[in-house]
């Protein structure tokens, strides 16, 4: 029966939930599985690793300036105040670098939460 009617009739296998099955046959050899994907992004773990670096690194930056400009001290040198000075001057570069990766990233996560939730039925 190799006519133009019977060649448009095809069976296929489908699971409980409707979807279509790929069909087994003992005279076809199976394929590998599709590959699943990772579930984490791995930019956005290197992100996050980022923004703690930056936020940590702002952080330090003002309480080591902040301390070393708050004790007692008959001289300081001039090294260490030059670095007292860079410390303050990029200290809030670094922090608001950080917060806004933080949010941007929240946002990011949100948008990904919200795009599940409607995927669902």
């Amino acid at each position: 029966m190799k006519d133009h009617v019977h060649e448009r009739i095809g069976f296929r296998e489908i699971d409980q939930d409707g979807n279509a099955v790929q069909a087994v046959s003992p005279h076809v050899p199976e394929t590998d599985p599709p590959r699943t994907r990772l579930a984490v992004n791995p930019f956005i773990i290197a992100l996050w690793v980022l923004d703690t670096g930056l936020l940590w690194l702002g952080f330090w930056a003002v309480s080591t300036a902040a301390a070393g400009m708050m004790g007692p001290q008959p001289y300081q040198s001039a090294q260490s105040a030059q670095f007292t000075y860079m410390m303050l001057s990029n200290a809030p570069y670094a922090l608001l670098a950080g917060i806004l990766i933080t949010a941007g990233l929240l946002f990011w996560h949100a948008y990904q939460w919200q795009k599940k939730r409607s995927a669902r039925p």
